[in-house]
C-alpha cells in the first residue's frame, strides 16, 4: 500500500502468531500460501517492530515463536490480549458499519495481504482470493473437525466410565446386601 498498488488486506483481529505457525505447518511443504503474506502488529513483537511473514517462503517455526512477545504457556497474557481483541471487535465488526476508511486502523490487527489485487482483472480477484485463503481455511477446518472427534469420544469415555462407576456402586450394593441377610 502506498506505493501505487492496490493491495488487498483482510484485517483477522483473532489471528496469533501461534495459530499462523501452526496453520503453516499443516500446509504442504510447511510454507504459507504464495500470495498471501500476513502482517502482525508490534504490539505481538518482543522487538516492537510490526513484521510480515512472506507467502511462499519457508519459515522458521523457532525464530518465529522467539519473536513472539508470549510464550505457549503464558495463558494469562494470552487471554487479556483475546479479551482485548473482543473489546476491538465489538467497535467495528462489520464492514456495513464502516462510514469511512478511516475508522479502522489496521495497523493495529493482524492481518492477511494480498500485493497488488488492484492489477488483476476484475472477474479473476475472486479466485486469487480463494486460491490465496482456501488452503489455510481448509487446514483450520479440518483440526476443527479433528478437535470435534477427540471431544465427542472424550465425552463417550466420560459417560462410560460414569455409567461403570454406576454400575459398580448398585452391585457393591447388591453385594452388601447379600452378604447382610447371610449374617
Amino acid at each position: 500500500m502506498g506505493d501505487g498498488q492496490l493491495d488487498c488486506v483482510l484485517r483477522s483481529p483473532g489471528l496469533r502468531l501461534r495459530h499462523w505457525a501452526n496453520i503453516c505447518k499443516s500446509l504442504p511443504r510447511g510454507v504459507p500460501t504464495k500470495g498471501l503474506d500476513v502482517v502482525f502488529p508490534a504490539r505481538f513483537s518482543v522487538t516492537r517492530e510490526e513484521f510480515e511473514i512472506k507467502g511462499g517462503k519457508k519459515i522458521n517455526l523457532e525464530a518465529l515463536a522467539a519473536r513472539s512477545n508470549f510464550g505457549d504457556d503464558d495463558d494469562e497474557e494470552w487471554d487479556a490480549l483475546d479479551q482485548e481483541e473482543v473489546e476491538a471487535m465489538k467497535e467495528i465488526s462489520s464492514a456495513v458499519n464502516v462510514k469511512n476508511l478511516e475508522e479502522v486502523d489496521l495497523e493495529q490487527y493482524p492481518r492477511f495481504v494480498i500485493k497488488n489485487l488492484g492489477a488483476v482483472k476484475v472477474g479473476s480477484r475472486v479466485d486469487i482470493l480463494l486460491k490465496a485463503l482456501l488452503p489455510a481455511s481448509k487446514v483450520v477446518y479440518e483440526n476443527q473437525q479433528s478437535d470435534k472427534e477427540k471431544a465427542r469420544v472424550a465425552a463417550e469415555l466420560r459417560e462410560k466410565r460414569e455409567m461403570m462407576k454406576k454400575v459398580k456402586k448398585e452391585n457393591d450394593a447388591v453385594a452388601r446386601r447379600r452378604l447382610g441377610s447371610l449374617d
